[in-house]
């Protein structure tokens, strides 16, 4: 199984340095109950009664990509594509880098059971350009799939970790030379793009015994074509302010909005806390990740979407929700459609949908 406790020898020296580490695991910067029986116990009891819409009734809209659709010669291209959750396959001129690839059928330890995609990945993994790099946010498996980084281990030039993740990595094959573990703050610059690991409110763990032993981090990308936000998973906190201040504003920042409850709120931001984050960082353009492939909470599926829209029009935060597999050229504002609906079945009443940016 991939979830036993990796011992972190690859990084060791870096995580006893690290300010977020004590304790013999990771913290946030605020204090943060994860586990709190009482409200766990009553968010389980309503995931497994009766739900609104936990999956959708028809097929999912996709636009498929092909390998020519990557073939795009312009050094000033700024583009960026949804893949599915929280994967994001974004390009600066010439070089892609994908973040958090999911592209398994299922966000589990194994295949046979577990949370199950909604919609098939838009791209054949072969059709895929050459990756620069692989940025991952934590090791929960929504975003740190083991079938995916063994399919791209031998594809990809560089893998961007937050600390503790590199052994894990190391221990599916991936080349010890192509390993970058960085902490809070540090930076690492590959050609003319510069990544650094942002602080997130969140927590880790792929079993029982390895909770909190690896770093989660949101993430910041820094190119001559444009300046990207990515919050991987996170509760709101002040450190979003932080990080816009210090590298905003952001051309683009996708902001995690999905598997909400009021009971996780603290590591898991909920729709208002989602815009919030994006007002915080200085975001030019909102898009609203993590949202539309997996039923990981009690909400109905399409909820986020619904709701994030509504609340970015009414706080003039502009914002685009993409079909998965839509190519979207930065540089070039594209109206908002509501795609979701197509899937929600005709049983399902909408307000107005909200048809472009401000």
């Amino acid at each position: 199984m991939d979830y036993l406790i990796q011992e972190n020898q690859l990084s060791k020296h870096l995580i006893e340095q690290s300010t977020q580490f004590h304790d013999g695991k990771f913290h946030n910067k605020n204090a943060t109950n994860v586990w709190e029986f009482g409200k766990m116990w009553s968010a389980l009891k309503e995931f497994t009664s009766k739900r609104s819409d936990p999956v959708p009734t028809k097929p999912v809209p996709l636009q498929m990509l092909e390998k020519n659709h990557f073939q795009y010669d312009d050094n000033q291209a700024f583009r960026f594509t949804k893949l599915g959750h929280s994967t994001i396959l974004l390009q600066f001129g010439s070089e892609y880098w994908l973040t958090d690839p999911v592209f398994s059928k299922r966000a589990s330890p194994v295949q046979w059971a577990g949370p199950k995609r909604f919609h098939p990945v838009p791209v054949e993994l072969e059709a895929l350009p050459e990756i620069e790099g692989v940025v991952i946010s934590h090791n929960h498996y929504d975003h740190l799939d083991r079938g995916s980084i063994l399919h791209l281990k031998d594809r990809v030039k560089h893998f961007v970790v937050p600390l503790g993740i590199g052994d894990t990595l190391l221990s599916w094959g991936v080349s010890r030379d192509k390993i970058h573990e960085l902490d809070w703050w540090q930076s690492i610059s590959f050609n003319s793009t510069e990544i650094v690991a942002t602080p997130a409110q969140h927590f880790s763990g792929r079993g029982v015994l390895d909770g909190d032993k690896t770093l989660w981090a949101s993430w910041v990308f820094r190119s001559p074509q444009g300046n990207v936000f990515f919050s991987g998973d996170s509760g709101y906190f002040d450190g979003f302010r932080q990080i816009g201040e210090k590298f905003g504003p952001f051309d683009v920042a996708f902001v995690e909005c999905g598997a909400y409850h009021q009971s996780w709120r603290n590591i898991h931001m909920l729709p208002e806390d989602s815009l919030q984050a994006a007002l915080d960082v200085k975001a030019r353009l909102m898009v609203p990740i993590h949202n539309g492939t997996f039923d990981l909470s009690t909400h109905s599926w399409y909820d986020p979407m619904e709701k994030i829209s509504k609340l970015a029009e009414e706080a003039n935060q502009p914002l685009i929700l993409p079909m998965f597999g839509q190519i979207v050229d930065a540089r070039k504002p594209m109206a908002n459609t509501p795609w979701w609906r197509e899937a929600a079945g005709n049983n399902i009443t909408f307000g107005e949908p909200v048809l472009g940016l401000k």
